[in-house]
Parts: C-alpha cells; structure tokens; sequence
C-alpha cells in the first residue's frame, strides 16, 4: 500500500496533462501512486493518459464515459480508487514542487493530524507573475486538535496543496457536492470541522496555473451567473453543515468573515465589470442568500463587505454597486452620514450594520480620505489619451474646486514615478469634474525602466495648500475605447509598441500589449524573485 495516492483530474487537456503526472512522479517521495481520472475528454487526453500509465507502474487511469460538467465527480472518483493512507489532489494544469509530498507526509507522521495544509502560489500567465496565496497562515508551523483552535484556516478553501486522512474522509462521509462548482469549499470546510487534528507546513506544495488567456477558460474564470448561484449553494450547505453538527461559534463567525472577506469581495470584483441585467440577477442571488443570515453575524468582516451583505439582503442594487466600489477600489462614491459622531453608510433602513465608524474615516485627514476618481469617457487621440471623469466628495472635505490643484500621474506597475500631466478641475456641485490627456510619445520615452512590469498604472493627485491626497483612476461603466493603440518608444523591443486602457482589480491602467516574450520572462523572474523574499523575510520576522 502506498503512502499517498494523488488524484489527477482531467478533461481536454492533453498539452498539460504530462507536466502535472509527472510533477507527481517526479516527487522525492518515491511511495506513492498516481490516479489519473478523465472526466470524459474528447481530445487527445485518453491516448495521452494511457501512455503515462504505460510508462509509470504507479500511474492509473480511469475514464468516465461522460463529462460530469465539474471537478466533483472525477475526484469523488479518484478518492474511491485510491488505496494510500493519504489522498491529495492535483489538477492537470497545475503542478507538485519535487519536494512537496515528502514534507506533508513528514507533517503526518509527525503530528498524527487528519488533514496537514500547505503553502501554495498563484502562477498568473501571460503576463507571468507570482501571487502567494494566504500568506499568513503560512509564516510558520503549526498543529491544533481542532479547528476551534484555528478557525482562521477556513480561509485556504482549495482541496489541493493538502493531505487528507483517506480513511476519515470516508468515514464521515465526506464527498465533493456533484453537480455544484466551488465544490472545494464544502469539501475543505467538512474536513476540516470534523478533522482530529490539523496541521500546516511552511514548505510550497502547490502551484496553481492561472491562464486567462486560454482558448477554454477555466469554468470558475468564466464569471457566469452560474458560478455565483453554485458558489451561494455551497455556502448554504456549508453553514446547514456547520448547523448539523453544532460547529463552534467561533467557527461560525471565522467562516462568515471568510465569505465576507474572500467571497463576497470577489463577487463585488465581478459585479462591477457586469451589464446591467446581469447585475440584477447576481444581487438577487447575493440577496437571497444573505436574508438567510443572522445579521449579527456579518460583523464578522470588513466595513465595505459588511454593508454590501445588508444591502444585498435588502435588494438595493445600486446601494450594493457603491459598496462594491469601496471593496474594490477602495473609494467611496456613497453620501456618508455624520450621525452625531457615528459614521453611517446610506441605506433604505437605520441598520447598525450600516455603521461604518470602525473604518477611521471621521478622523482621517484630507491626506487619507478615500475619494473615489472614476472615469467617464476616455479616449485614443493621435498619440494622446484623453479622459474625463468625477472626484466623489467625502464628507465635504474637498471643499471649493478654487482651492484644488490636480495633477495625472502615470506609474509602473512595481513602483516609480512615469509620467505627470495637469488635470483641469471644474465645479460639479459636491463633486468635483476633471479632464486631462498623457502625451504617449513623451510617456515612451520614459519606459526603459525596470519598474514598468505589464501595465501603467493611473492616478489623481489632488493637492489643497500644503495638503495632497493621491487616489487611483477607476472606471466601472466608463465609455473606454475597445482597441489597442500604438506607443510609440524608443524602448519597443523591451516593452512592445501597443497599449490599451482597462479596469484591472479596481484600476484603470495602460496595459502593454505586445510585452516581448523575453521581457515577461524577466518579469516572471522579478516576480517570483520577489515572491520567495516576501515569504522568507515573513518566517524570520514572525513574532
């Protein structure tokens, strides 16, 4: 009997599949086997997978006559086939670091845990970068009875980058939910609430592949209604779970600041970016899942997550869009009320909820306020970009447009100053309207430097006597133009020739087109440079 078996699902993905089996076979840990489950491919991948298993003794497969439509079954699968003390999980697009197994396993044996957890990265293609996940679970080791001990781990919801005690997944019954995306969620989150014992490692042990760009996105990168029905479907399973098994209050809440935190957030990510009627129906699904919650319970996360989960429950789309503004962009579009000393979001009901004097914003300085700079229109103009937008006030303290100066700023994504134009300001009642256009000639000229990375990123600089306050463009619902235009620069073969406007993460920025193959290396290399010291500079300044 091995010690680990490793479950590799699959469905047409017959260019991968080889790099992730062999990551597996390629492990320091030479005990294990390798279960290759084909959801039903219609490719290559049969022939494929059959050839792996031919070359490898460890190495099974299995193939489903018929495509499941998700990741659930083929794992539910491969945990049934498997025979090792310990089950993981591995994606075909995703790989195993060569020493992985080997420091989970030694984890197990150690510590007697159920489920052992360890670091993994997100590997972003094209451009390549390197994004660690939950950084702070990770900065040291650690070993509890329970998941009352550590209710932040909740947070790493992934099946993969773990070990799972085989014999007690099966014991209580522990499946993926068929027929539900984000079935990791309910997965991790029963395993882990019913665990005798959990531990985590410091060690990488995984390395999730994001490819944005792939002829066949990811059914979780595609940002369908669906995902968001499954994803609140899980979420009611997990609290009725939680429910039936009388978890721990202080799980509950960890896994209610988890939601709000983690999954409310990159809901509120993706309803900006959606058309009008698609956000109806992504705030009634919000909505109806929300109105199920105690509300004392949404105290739990952030001030902008908090107000977002009220007022989806309230149906208030447009009051969910402000909020979504300030969870993504970290501006505030929304008329705050001064209550007498408390700070109060607007909202159809006096919510205590909706109380977002936790955020310091009646304190802050003119320096530290959130206003929100969003775009209206922009626009290609020769060798010129033009734009034209609104500064949201906040709390009055923008004061009379006479008093302001503004100021365009252009920087690289990894830091340093690119570019400055001046904005013109003009009166808009409580707001303030501004206009300003970047000369591309004279912003080429100024990219040969190494802090450009993909994509400039654009910003505001208000400035009112010796006070200023920088905040960064956004662009929800902004007329952009749809193409790429030419940059023109002397540094074409280190930065390409070709740039387009986009809202990424909240910011409006000049993506890089045409990024040399040989420069996104370098920016790869940066980036995962940049990655290992963040990690290692956390281990040795843990308290």
């Amino acid at each position: 009997m091995p010690a680990v078996s490793v479950v590799v699902i699959c469905f047409n993905d017959a260019r991968h599949l080889p790099t992730a089996v062999r990551s597996a076979t390629a492990q320091t840990l030479r005990d294990l086997e390798v279960v290759v489950v084909d959801d039903g491919s219609d490719d290559d991948t049969p022939t494929v997978a059959a050839a792996l298993a031919a070359a490898d003794p460890r190495v099974r497969y299995h193939r489903l006559e018929a495509n499941s439509g998700g990741c659930s079954r083929p794992r539910n699968t491969g945990v049934d086939l498997a025979t090792a003390d310990y089950v993981t999980f591995l994606d075909s697009d995703d790989a195993l670091p060569r020493r992985a197994l080997a420091a989970l396993l030694r984890a197990a044996r150690r510590t007697g845990a159920d489920v052992i957890c360890g670091r993994w990265v997100r590997r972003h293609h094209t451009p390549t970068r390197y994004i660690a996940a939950h950084p702070g679970l990770y900065r040291r080791p650690a070993s509890v009875a329970s998941i009352a001990e550590r209710p932040e781990q909740l947070f790493d919801g992934i099946a993969p980058a773990k070990l799972y005690r085989r014999a007690k997944v099966l014991a209580e019954g522990i499946r993926f939910p068929e027929g539900l995306l984000y079935e990791d969620l309910l997965f991790t989150a029963e395993t882990y609430a019913t665990a005798r014992g959990i531990a985590t490692i410091t060690d990488l042990v995984y390395i999730y592949n994001v490819r944005h760009e792939a002829a066949v996105p990811s059914i979780t990168l595609r940002g369908e209604v669906r995902n968001w029905r499954d994803r609140f479907e899980v979420h009611r399973r997990i609290d009725e779970f939680m429910a039936r098994r009388r978890v721990a209050q202080e799980v509950v809440l960890a896994q209610r600041a988890k939601f709000l935190d983690l999954d409310l957030a990159l809901f509120l990510r993706h309803l900006r970016l959606s058309d009008p009627a698609t956000r109806d129906q992504l705030v009634s699904l919000a909505g109806d899942y929300c109105s199920g919650v105690e509300p004392h319970e949404w105290g739990a996360g952030s001030p902008a997550t908090r107000v977002a989960a009220v007022l989806a429950a309230g149906g208030d789309v447009g009051g969910v869009l402000e909020a979504a503004d300030y969870a993504v962009t970290g501006g505030i579009g929304a008329d705050l009320v001064d209550a007498g000393g408390r700070l109060m979001w607007p909202g159809a009901t006096n919510n205590d909820l909706l109380d977002i004097t936790d955020s310091g914003l009646l304190d802050a300085r003119f320096a530290d306020t959130p206003f929100l700079a969003a775009v209206d229109h922009a626009k290609w103009d020769d060798n010129t970009v033009s734009f034209d937008g609104r500064v949201y006030d906040v709390l009055g303290r923008l004061g009379p447009v006479q008093s302001l100066r503004g100021r365009l700023l252009v920087r690289g994504r990894l830091g340093g100053m690119l570019l400055t134009a001046p904005l013109l300001l003009t009166d808009a009642g409580d707001d303030v309207r501004f206009s300003g256009r970047i000369d591309l000639t004279a912003l080429g000229r100024t990219l040969g430097r190494p802090t450009v990375g993909h994509e400039l990123r654009l910003l505001v600089d208000l400035a009112r006597g010796d006070e200023n306050v920088t905040r960064p463009l956004t662009a929800r619902d902004a007329d952009l133009p749809s193409d790429d235009h030419v940059l023109p620069t002397p540094w074409r073969l280190l930065v390409g020739d070709r740039v387009r406007l986009a809202e990424v993460n909240g910011r409006l920025v000049l993506q890089l087109t045409a990024l040399p193959r040989i420069t996104d290396g370098a920016v790869a290399a940066g980036s995962w440079v940049r990655y290992v010291a963040q990690q290692t500079a956390a281990r040795l300044h843990r308290p």
